[in-house]
């Protein structure tokens, strides 16, 4: 059994920081434990911020960095466990180098679910989902008689999350010895595991032994401890240094990996036959020195050259040679050719190192072939993720063709996950022979890549036994790209100085995060000045917020670094990237932060996409003729709201608006202070005032269906409106939830599907706003706009999808017109009756699935066998699309949320998708298929029969007049017979082309 960490919990402000890193330099299997429980900082246990601060920062500077894990008691996991609040995690913990948390779920700890078997259970929904949106977070679940419910859920469930483990803890937190032979559950096989109870600086070795010999035999566990680590000293509870170090001598005196029970040795029967391992003396003594922590960056540079150049010497052994004729020795002996004798190497070769750590065998792989070209290939694999990404290649577009050897250097073969893309890649592009040059290896990953690519000969001087959970080699020797450029091992420290105070506290002064300004970066821009700049109008009233934040950083225009580099992508915990602030779902603008994703920014930008969706291209064209100046700034003090809209309670919920900005026509008044400070921060809403004329209303006052009142609706036929265009803006955790799936899975998918345009949804996990290429909406309001969200106020709505072809143009073959203007009836009518109108028209062309698919499918209806039949609607769609709808209501209701709707009176539409969708979302429909909102028959074209009986059919609701729509019924529908150009030529199946 190996002890992989030993939990030192209870760290506070009685002791030195210093202390503790000098017990993880020589202890580096130390954990620190620090319990975060609202409301008790300062106390014994419980550190205040300021300390954790320096902790944190000592932590980052240890070599090798600290272990932290944080301890979640009382408020802080029940909002784990209730809500699924992973905000203190993501937002504290992960920026501090926390990289395990354990929710202390129990009564003890403060904990009020524990106090609920049913609570507890329900509460395995909740951790499962904060598993999946912090990944690079190891979750540690409580295993006790107190915390059944919660863990007996997870395991029953099956599927147990990769980064979730169980620690049982026989003590529930009051120091109860464990119990070393009856710790555990059968069903927990396979789950990582530790153990905690009563243990202390007495009994650690017993404990340890009892456990080798039983439940952990041949596991690799940790144990946990805090209450053994606690002293009276001055009349004060502290954490003892003396004790948590007597602990640590403990047990390295049993030894932390299990002498009798360890990992066996590799050796060379164990290797893969295309592993060549080296057995001499000298390498493995240098890789000795390559894997002890004390080498300097400079040191293990010069090593790694040195096995590099021997291992380069043996994977060349059998390169092409050929006769050299034209070898004279001093003494002017000529050297006969051939047989070994007078050679020269005729294989052309190619160095590929991966980046980063295969950079640092370049140089002496080239003194072995200094002749050799060198092609680099960037691969990096995410926390979380077993999927690598590749970030960079170099490899001539001219193919492999002319590469008889290609060696692919990388000092570290972990899993392989990384090294087998790289060879596929490298023999789609051609190259004859691949031999790998590495120095340590895994077992199971050369078995790995032996498996994908029994071809390619493997080069290296050890294997290791076994890898970690994490994926890394075990021992191995580090990070071997952190090594070789002596870049830091974790970016503990990276979020330091951001808050005075832990999440939960009341806000306070707040110190001003360090600026790191780019090189040749103009420095602080001016404020503005300009009166056009202050907001005409106010909507936003109490809701914008108390006073601006007094950490707003100025703007950094990166103008002079793009003249000299474009940047593929940006990746989060890196230099550079030090995004705005952005809490989605906050109570006002101010607390909320402003949405900034133009290109002025590179640095600050805390979304994913462009402005103006798919018109953002068209920025680029005018930018890319000379049209468009990017400094340009616009002047916003004129284009404030011409009404008012919200603010309304469904802002202030991150669950009820995700896909779009609630506060993002009230720029100017929202986000003034960041505007002062430079920052390019643009509307994604506007709302204005206009005229509407359409025929059918001209129509209707004609036949006395409307009546004008010379407020809404004038004689001429033309309704007053309020308008209002939104721009999409997702944020991602939001719009997965609705999906029911993880984040992760959106953003693969997006990045997928839009063939790789944004490379920051899985690069940049940090930012969760995107805005994407798609179209938006358009609301129409008739009536007072304040009053909509007053229940008693009667209120008509349709939620409308864009079809071009019907709404603008007038095609006959669908109904989408037709209810488009009996909506805007009827809506007039009830602002008439001193009530609102409100039409959402959503571009979602073809159901979504675009304008060309939806011509696709009207050709296949009309020369489908037997015509255009209502039967086969849904199918032909089916067939061409390979989905039906892609609409996909469930984010609908959003714009409704944003209004203020609580209440819909009549809901004009027959989908029965809008309706479950804006009634799950909370909001009441009160009539649906009464008299006032059934669309007239006489308004639905012939041709588009075929629709409307096959949508009935489904499921849909078109009123009375379409009652009783059964099979028999649909088989009878049969729409117009198509009639084809007469320039166009039929084509039999046998593919013969036949008359016009």
């Amino acid at each position: 059994m190996s002890l992989h960490r030993l939990g030192l919990c209870g760290c506070d402000d009685s002791v030195d920081p210093s202390l503790l890193s000098a017990i993880a330099s020589r202890w580096p299997r130390a954990e620190f434990g620090v319990l975060f429980r609202p409301g008790r900082e300062g106390e014994p246990r419980y550190p205040t911020r300021a300390w954790l601060e320096t902790f944190a920062l000592a932590g980052s500077k240890t070599s090798p960095p600290m272990q932290l894990a944080g301890h979640l008691c009382g408020s802080a996991v029940d909002a784990v466990l209730k809500n699924g609040d992973v905000s203190f995690v993501r937002d504290t913990l992960v920026p501090y180098g926390f990289r395990r948390v354990q929710l202390n779920a129990t009564a003890t700890n403060g904990c009020e679910t524990a106090r609920d078997a049913r609570a507890m259970a329900a509460a395995a929904v909740a951790v499962r989902a904060a598993c999946d949106a912090v990944p690079e977070v190891e979750w540690i679940v409580q295993a006790n008689d107190e915390t059944k419910p919660l863990w007996e859920t997870l395991l029953d469930e099956g599927d147990v999350p990769a980064n979730l483990s169980m620690l049982w803890d026989a003590s529930c937190g009051k120091g109860v010895k464990i119990d070393a032979t009856r710790v555990g559950d059968a069903r927990a096989t396979g789950v990582p595991a530790g153990y905690a109870g009563g243990l202390n600086r007495e009994n650690i070795k017993e404990v340890l032994a009892a456990l080798r010999s039983g439940v952990a035999k041949g596991r690799s566990i940790w144990m946990d401890m805090e209450t053994g680590l606690r002293s009276i000293i001055d009349d004060e509870e502290r954490f003892d240094v003396n004790k948590a170090w007597a602990v640590c001598a403990a047990v390295d005196d049993a030894r932390w990996d299990d002498p009798d029970g360890g990992v066996a040795d590799v050796v060379l029967k164990d290797v893969p036959k295309n592993a060549r391992m080296s057995g001499h003396a000298v390498l493995a003594h240098k890789v000795t020195l390559l894997r002890d922590r004390r080498t300097k960056p400079r040191e293990f540079r010069d090593i790694l050259g040195e096995l590099t150049h021997y291992v380069g010497y043996e994977a060349t052994t059998h390169l092409d040679c050929v006769p050299r004729h034209d070898c004279v020795t001093p003494l002017g002996v000529h050297v006969p050719a051939g047989d070994g004798a007078a050679t020269r190497l005729a294989a052309r070769v190619c160095l590929i190192p991966i980046m980063r750590a295969g950079l640092g065998m370049v140089d002496a792989m080239l003194n072995v072939l200094p002749n050799a070209a060198v092609f680099q290939i960037g691969m990096f694999k995410r926390q979380g993720s077993d999927r690598p990404i590749e970030y960079y290649s170099r490899l001539p577009v001219s193919g492999g063709s002319e590469c008889d050897v290609a060696f692919i250097l990388d000092p570290v073969i972990a899993t392989s996950r990384t090294m087998q893309p790289v060879v596929s890649k490298l023999k789609a592009w051609g190259a004859r022979r691949i031999v790998v040059v590495s120095v340590l290896a895994s077992a199971a990953g050369l078995d790995a890549l032996h498996a994908a690519h029994p071809d390619v000969d493997v080069h290296l001087v050890q294997v290791d036994g076994r890898l970690g959970r994490d994926g890394g080699l075990l021992p191995g020797l580090g990070d071997a790209g952190d090594r070789i450029f002596g870049a830091p091992g974790s970016q503990a420290a990276i979020a330091l100085g951001r808050h005075d105070k832990y999440q939960w506290e009341e806000a306070g002064d707040a110190k001003k995060r360090p600026l790191r300004k780019a090189p040749g970066s103009p420095g602080v821009v001016k404020k503005r000045r300009h009166k056009l700049d202050e907001p005409s109008t106010a909507v936003l009233g109490d809701m914008r917020g108390d006073a601006p934040p007094a950490d707003i950083p100025d703007a950094m225009q990166c103008e002079s670094l793009d003249e000299t580099a474009t940047q593929l992508t940006t990746h989060d915990g890196t230099f550079g990237p030090q995004p705005c602030h952005l809490a989605w779902g906050e109570k006002s603008s101010v607390a909320r932060g402003p949405v900034l994703a133009t290109t002025r920014h590179t640095f600050q930008r805390n979304a994913i996409g462009a402005h103006a969706g798919g018109y953002s291209i068209y920025r680029a064209l005018a930018v890319a003729s000379g049209g468009l100046d990017q400094a340009a700034m616009p002047k916003l003090g004129l284009t404030t709201p011409a009404a008012k809209i919200g603010p309304h309670l469904s802002w202030k919920n991150p669950k009820r608006i995700v896909t779009m900005d609630p506060w993002g026509h009230a720029i100017s008044e929202g986000f003034g202070p960041w505007l002062n400070k430079g920052y390019d921060v643009r509307p994604t809403i506007a709302i204005t005032k206009a005229h509407v004329e359409l025929p059918e209303c001209k129509e209707a006052l004609r036949s006395g269906r409307l009546v004008p009142d010379g407020d809404i609706l004038e004689e001429s036929g033309t309704s007053v409106v309020t308008k209002a265009a939104i721009e999409p803006v997702w944020y991602l955790p939001g719009v997965a939830e609705r999906f029911g799936v993880s984040e992760r899975v959106l953003r693969d998918a997006l990045f997928a599907e839009t063939n790789s345009m944004y490379p920051e949804l899985i690069s940049r996990d940090d930012l969760k706003v995107f805005l994407p290429p798609i179209g938006g909406m358009t609301v129409y309001i008739w009536g007072d706009v304040e009053k909509i969200p007053d229940e008693s106020v009667e209120l008509t709505c349709r939620v409308h999808d864009e079809c071009n072809g019907s709404d603008v143009f007038g095609s006959d073959i669908c109904t989408c017109r037709p209810y488009l203007t009996h909506a805007i009836e009827e809506c007039i009518k009830t602002a008439q009756r001193g009530g609102t109108g409100v039409v959402v028209y959503f571009r979602k062309e073809g159901r979504a699935l675009g304008e060309v698919t939806k011509y696709l499918v009207y050709n296949m209806r009309k020369r489908q066998e037997g015509g255009d039949k209502a039967a086969e609607y849904f199918n032909c769609t089916q067939s061409v699309a390979g989905i039906q709808d892609t609409r996909f209501q469930a984010l609908m209701p959003d714009v409704l949320h944003w209004l203020g709707i609580t209440k819909i009176h009549n809901f004009i539409s027959m989908s029965d998708m809008k309706y479950n969708a804006i009634t799950s979302a909370g909001i009441t429909v009160e009539n649906r298929i009464e008299l006032c909102i059934e669309i007239p028959p006489e308004m639905v074209p012939k041709d588009a029969q075929v629709e409307i009986a096959a949508k009935v059919f489904h499921g849909y609701h078109a009123g009375k007049a379409y009652d009783g729509m059964d099979e028999q019924k649909l088989d009878t529908v049969v729409g117009r017979i198509y009639k084809p150009d007469k320039t166009a030529q039929r084509v039999d199946k046998a593919g013969k082309k036949k008359g016009k």
